[in-house]
């Protein structure tokens, strides 16, 4: 396996164990980012003595619209000798030894790279790819000092697990994190379980050349066997059809309402998606519907007890959802524009290069 080209797999590899449970660079993520670095200077004080002072700010452009945010997230951090500051917000340059910019998909996936305990050339290569993935911008550099290169590099490991990575729409490494959440939850409702045999799939079709670039089709599956989960990307095998229950219909028309956490929308948001729903989603002139619901086995409605599995499985999957669009960076799907209830006004393409790269980071074949 050549882990430094085309393999989705070398990130998840790289990453930390888990799905993480903040969103980088919000103020959750820097409480704990404050306590976490307040502990290590602590810990490593006295190397630290000669550092002088030095500050750090990272700033993550198209933040998730979901925390409402704006354009981006932004965080700094500030060691002089004992003393350390940890806040929210973007400095000017002038005001940092480094400052550094991309996209917040992007960095928050860097963020969780395991940096202890992975083989080094995974982690190196899974960098790599990310790196190609956003454009970036650094200003300043950091200082030839061991010991503060040993307390950021703790910081960021301690982050990593916390950190939520945000994946494109229904590829693989999307359902990854798809895969952790049903399995916890089967494990926690084994017993309601037990007697429960179902197959679920959803499936979307006519992908985008960034994230699909063999022209596979979108999706995932989960398989509920007697308790006993599997959850796998894309179509569901022929071995396991027919579905009890099935979703199918074109990627780009239910990205948007794909991605939203119920939770957090405003009553506004929520008109807007209905509005965009009753449009998006009218049958045709044959009375046909772009996308379908149904069960082609027969078997019909979902068993309680495994939608109390899937019950958070929108909100948390949205969370750690990509915010870009086919739309971006391929003219065949310029119908599908951006939702004001999907994507925060300011969105920035030009942080991502997916115009220049797919999501594994090989370069886009010419048109």
């Amino acid at each position: 396996m050549d882990v430094g080209e085309g393999n989705h797999s070398v990130v998840l590899s790289a990453m930390a164990d888990g799905i993480g449970s903040l969103t980088f660079a919000t103020e959750e993520w820097v409480a704990v980012a404050a306590e976490r670095l307040g502990a290590l200077v602590d810990q490593h004080a006295p190397g630290l003595a000669d550092l002088g002072a030095f500050t750090l700010c990272e700033v993550a452009h198209n933040a998730p619209a979901h925390v409402h945010a704006g354009a981006s997230l932004a965080w700094h951090m500030r060691l002089d000798g004992a003393t350390t500051t940890v806040a929210a917000g973007e400095l000017p340059a002038d005001e940092c030894d480094l400052k550094i910019e991309g996209d917040h998909s992007i960095m928050s996936n860097v963020g969780r790279i395991r940096l202890q305990g992975r083989d080094p050339a995974v982690v190196v290569a899974a960098q790599r790819r990310l790196a190609k993935l956003s454009r970036w911008k650094m200003q300043g550099a950091f200082p030839r000092h061991q010991t503060l290169g040993v307390v950021l590099r703790a910081l960021h490991d301690e982050m990593a697990p916390l950190t939520m990575p945000r994946f494109v729409f229904m590829t693989p490494e999307w359902v990854s994190s798809a895969r952790h959440i049903l399995t916890e939850r089967a494990a926690r409702y084994s017993l309601e379980l037990r007697d429960v045999s179902y197959t679920f799939a959803e499936e979307f079709t006519n992908t985008p050349a960034y994230a699909f670039p063999d022209a596979s089709h979108g999706g995932f599956w989960v398989r509920c066997e007697r308790g006993l989960i599997t959850v796998g990307a894309g179509p569901l095998p022929a071995a396991l059809a027919p579905a009890d229950g099935q979703t199918k219909g074109p990627y780009a028309l239910v990205v948007p309402v794909g991605r939203t956490v119920d939770a957090a929308m405003t009553e506004q948001e929520k008109e807007q998606r209905t509005a965009y729903s009753k449009q998006a989603f009218r049958p045709n002139a044959a009375g046909e519907p772009p996308v379908t619901q149904g069960s082609p086995s027969g078997k019909g409605r979902m068993p309680t007890a495994l939608m109390r599995v899937f019950a958070p499985l929108h909100d948390e999957l949205s969370k750690r959802t990509s915010g870009e669009l086919p739309a971006d960076y391929d003219p065949a799907f310029a119908a599908f524009e951006p939702q004001p209830f999907d994507r925060q006004n300011g969105y920035d393409r030009s942080w991502l290069r997916f115009d220049e790269f797919d999501i594994y980071g090989n370069p886009r074949k010419p048109a």
